[in-house]
């Protein structure tokens, strides 16, 4: 998945951790080696952890008042992600493991973004003093 100026926040932190998991889900969808495999997931997992976190501290900066919705969606698709992990790294780059990488990383990510994330970046930017 190309990442596009239709995906931009606005929000330099949040759009340059957005590409870099774009820029993952990408090489996972092109590896085929288990150890390769293994440490994209690994990566997958920790950042979309940070990402989140950072994205909830801005969030709590401008008391964003559909953050505990915001956060229900991120820890919903924590819990997704470690299943969609964990078959992939016990059967491998399968066709559908291929197909449920594609929909639950790049698709997934793709909406959120495109729907809560940037609803959140138009409140973020009307309370916060432009510079």
């Amino acid at each position: 998945m190309l990442w596009s100026s239709a995906l931009e926040t606005g929000i330099k932190l949040i759009d340059e951790q957005h590409k870099q998991l774009f820029d993952k889900a990408d090489e996972l969808l092109e590896a085929n080696g288990d150890d390769k495999i293994k440490k994209i997931l690994d990566f997958l997992a920790s950042y979309v952890a940070k990402h989140f976190s950072d994205e909830q501290k801005l969030h709590l900066s401008v008391n964003y008042p559909k953050a505990p919705t915001h956060r229900g969606y991120h820890d919903e698709y924590i819990k997704t992600f470690k299943t969609f992990k964990e078959g992939y790294e016990k059967e491998g780059p399968t066709l559908a493991n291929k197909i449920a990488a594609n929909k639950i990383i790049v698709g997934w990510l793709r909406d959120h973004i495109m729907v809560h994330d940037k609803e959140f970046t138009r409140y973020y930017r009307e309370h916060t003093p432009q510079k």
